[in-house]
């Protein structure tokens, strides 16, 4: 047997790395194992603190034990969690501890579970007292069958995006949003209510403790955002992506991203677009959620939604029948502070720029280009077909603006020039409806405004469509020379049957090396 000297987390088969934290595990011997399992547990039975009684244990975690206990005055029951006794000797894992029930009683939210006592058994064994939860983690609920019909979805994500909301109102980011830390139970009329639970880990506030320290990786790893993954600093926005990654798995029935190894799944999160197959959510009458899943999984935190509260509009737009629009977050009100990202500006963005053959256009296989009135370009299977066309973005406000100036005498308003639009170009697809990407996130459907890059920029995008041909495009300022690009999208070639005289077996070719991108990274203890 092997457990994680990090967590205490105990595996019965042979993992060498821990699947919560990724530190290596160390191994155990049968008889450490027996004694343990011989010992009966001292606790079921006492009474702690003369207030609490202990019946018996309903829970094991990687920090310690749960115990269904009963108020002996109030006669009511509770949950007692209590610090395993590898893990009460550790520092760091007693101040998270005890975080974790500061934090949940900070917050004081219906949909977080309420912690109501903290203490320290007779041999200073930290423990705390929360409200008893008499239900099933919305993990036991997803593995017990078909994933839950769209009105139940929104009533669970609703919940969750509340009590996160809450959270990061009180400066608190989860940072392990994941469904075994979401709980289920019957309240009242409904039997989906939902209670968000160990606030372990969280980040609060902006105090860079050992617990929230840069370059440390704490996390589940299905369900970390890149910016997490990769230890960097991280705000509420983390929180958001894990939510993707949870309404994800409910409409499909399982995560995105998984892999073989702890770092393989990081790599995933940091690097590859999430494989939302429209004939699977909309086969299942969930398409409005596919808009919401690819907002809210965007690789950069200033792609996705902007806070809880952008993710929950959108949310009671597709219970009303609405479809969520694609592309960068919209502004809700002045809750968020963090300013949404502009679709089509140039900032910061590392891109990709393919060869330009002297124009503003570069068309990859599976299509060609029409400009302005409609002539037509090269042929699809050419893979360099050029032209010109500008980008724009849809009407938004700027990302910075000016203090506001003394105003001015009539005379210097009147020689004040007026300010100009920013130049866009219309992108038009054949068929129409197709996803144009950016930067591994999806900017919207065709027909799409797009706004012109700065002069020397170029924008590479792809549009995609169910069925046909990826199609790149780059757009330089050299492209707002027309009004529109048109782009007839060429079908995915069908499969042709094998020829029925078979060829001579050729001699097994020796397998390539792996090549690894520059950004890839490695697992150091892979083989």
């Amino acid at each position: 047997m092997r457990y994680c000297p990090t967590c205490g987390r105990r595996f019965e088969e042979v993992l060498l790395f821990c699947p919560d934290d990724g530190v290596r595990t160390l191994e155990r011997s049968d008889d450490e194992v027996t004694r343990e399992i011989a010992v009966p547990d001292k606790l079921i039975g006492r009474t702690i603190d003369g207030r609490y009684r202990v019946e018996t244990k309903i829970g094991e975690g990687g920090m310690g034990n749960v115990y269904l206990a009963t108020h002996v005055v109030l006669n009511r029951k509770l949950a007692l969690k209590v610090l395993a006794g590898d893990m009460a000797r550790n520092p760091e894992v007693v101040a998270r501890f005890q975080q974790e029930a500061q934090s949940a009683t900070a917050i004081g939210h219906q949909n977080i579970i309420d912690i109501v006592d903290f203490g320290a058994l007779p041999d200073t064994t930290a423990y705390f007292v929360m409200e008893y939860l008499d239900g099933k983690s919305l993990t036991s609920l997803l593995e017990a069958g078909e994933p839950p019909p769209a009105d139940e979805i929104i009533h669970i994500v609703r919940q969750i995006a509340e009590a996160l909301s809450a959270a990061h109102a009180r400066g608190i980011v989860h940072r392990d949003l994941k469904p075994d830390n979401i709980f289920v139970i019957r309240r009242g009329d409904s039997d989906r209510f939902v209670k968000v639970l160990d606030f372990g880990i969280a980040k609060v506030g902006g105090a860079a403790s050992k617990l929230t320290q840069t370059g440390v990786i704490f996390g589940t790893p299905h369900y970390m955002a890149p910016e997490q993954a990769a230890g960097q600093a991280v705000d509420h926005r983390a929180d958001i992506y894990s939510l993707g990654i949870i309404l994800y798995e409910l409409c499909v029935g399982q995560v995105p991203f998984d892999a073989d190894t702890y770092m393989g799944i990081l790599s995933k999160h940091m690097f590859e677009p999430p494989p939302v197959d429209p004939t699977v959510v909309e086969g299942r009458g969930l398409g409005a959620f596919r808009p919401m899943i690819l907002k809210a999984l965007a690789k950069k935190p200033e792609d996705r939604y902007q806070s809880m509260e952008e993710l929950i509009a959108d949310l009671d737009l597709v219970a009303e029948g609405g479809m969520p629009a694609a592309g960068t977050a919209r502004s809700v009100g002045a809750t968020s502070s963090v300013p949404p990202a502009l679709p089509g500006g140039a900032g910061g963005r590392g891109k990709i720029v393919a060869a330009v053959l002297g124009a503003g256009v570069l068309l990859g296989v599976g299509g060609w280009l029409v400009m302005g009135s409609g002539s037509r370009a090269n042929d699809a299977d050419a893979t360099g077909a050029s032209a010109s066309a500008s980008p724009s973005t849809p009407s938004e406000p700027p990302a910075s603006q000016e203090p506001a100036a003394p105003e001015p005498t009539p005379a210097a308003a009147a020689a004040e020039p007026e300010p100009t639009a920013p130049k866009r170009v219309r992108i038009e697809s054949e068929p129409s409806k197709a996803e144009v990407w950016r930067d591994n996130s999806i900017l919207g459907n065709t027909p799409y405004e797009y706004a012109c890059p700065e002069p020397e920029k170029k924008d590479d995008l792809a549009i995609m469509l169910q069925g046909y041909q990826r199609l790149s495009v780059t757009i330089s300022s050299a492209s707002c020379e027309t009004d529109a690009l048109h782009l007839q999208l060429a079908k995915e070639p069908t499969k042709r049957k094998a020829a029925s005289k078979p060829a001579a077996a050729a001699p097994a070719a020796a397998p390539k090396p792996k090549r690894r991108s520059s950004g890839e990274i490695a697992d150091p203890f892979a083989d």
